[in-house]
């Protein structure tokens, strides 16, 4: 035994002796004490070694990563939820609208007592009539929520809220109509504003529709994001697509619109990814469910923008600063 015999003067000195162990996957370094005729465990030192796969997953952990969750214009069809994306980074998981099928096709990614906020762009049903199922799935299960979700909404929208809670009462348990004081912390954003989250903030970006309604960017340092919401061209356009890594714009209309409603075609947002610098483009909010319309409007965005642009679809993955898709 290394360090002296039962009778060396130094047997109640203490030293390390290390052993190390080899597996194909793994290796650990093991130290032991020796102290008086034993080993005493000290300490193990996990070090295991990862599969090419592995480190891949572990690097797009780090980076900001957007889900389409639902991408029809107006109403939900084909199997497929009307708007709603979910953007994640390590520390912050946000809803951007939440639309008609939008609370059922959500769990088919995370449970959504596990977001921490949710961002309306504009109140019309397509983007936000969800959000009181949703309310009420995170009541259902927590009966007292630990934490409320931040419920980002146009000013003025709260009032609207609470009618809507109140048009389905449950009479014998007065707790479930409360889905936007016990689930939500309801703020009325200002436009123009930001709005810090754990690692990431939360911008909103005045555009043009017959509702009023706010572009929104998600920017840290894992990335970031913006997205239209429904709105017609306008110059806040080139700011919400300034540097963003993935700049997700609806491609609503074939040509650009000449009324007061206010959509895009996919030529007006080429033009705008392009004059912002963005690094890539993600159609979504589509007029026609046809895969030839789409891949129509995918060759105008293209002809104006010469980064990688795609056609969101549900299930479909996107990471910042990646150009394909899973």
């Amino acid at each position: 035994m290394p360090g002296g015999g039962r009778n060396s003067s130094n047997t109640h000195l203490p030293f390390i002796v290390t052993y190390r162990v080899r597996a194909p996957s793994m290796s650990i370094n093991a130290e032991f004490l020796y102290m008086h005729r034993h080993f005493r465990y000290i300490s193990v030192r996990y070090r295991q070694k990862i599969s090419l796969s592995q480190q891949i997953q572990l690097r797009e952990a780090r980076r900001m990563r957007l889900t389409i969750v639902g991408n029809r214009a107006a109403m939900p069809a084909d199997g497929a939820a009307s708007s709603g994306y979910l953007v994640e980074t390590s520390q912050s998981k946000i809803l951007l609208d939440c639309g008609p099928g939008i609370a059922v096709m959500l769990s088919n990614y995370i449970h959504a007592s596990r977001l921490d906020a949710i961002v309306i762009s504009h109140m019309h049903m397509d983007h936000c009539y969800d959000v009181l199922p949703i309310g009420k799935q995170v009541m259902h299960h927590a009966e007292t929520p630990d934490r409320r979700i931040k419920l980002f909404v146009p000013e003025g929208a709260r009032v609207t809220l609470d009618r809507l809670a109140e048009l389905f009462p449950v009479k014998t348990v007065s707790r479930l109509n409360k889905a936007f004081e016990l689930a939500y912390e309801v703020i009325e954003y200002q436009r123009d504003g930001i709005y810090a989250l754990a690692d990431c903030t939360v911008g909103l970006v005045p555009m043009v529709h017959s509702e009023p309604d706010c572009g929104v960017r998600i920017d840290s340092s894992a990335g970031s994001i913006g997205f239209t919401g429904d709105t017609g061209w306008n110059d806040n356009l080139v700011t919400l697509a300034a540097d963003v890594d993935i700049f997700l714009a609806e491609a609503t209309l074939v040509e650009s619109d000449q009324t007061s409603h206010g959509h895009l075609s996919a030529t007006e947002v080429g033009k705008a990814a392009a004059a912002g610098g963005a690094r890539s483009v993600v159609l979504t909010h589509f007029g026609a469910p046809q895969d030839e319309w789409q891949q129509a409007r995918l060759a105008e965005a293209a002809a104006e923008f010469d980064g990688p642009v795609h056609i969101s679809r549900p299930g479909m993955r996107f990471w910042a600063s990646a150009e394909s898709p899973q």
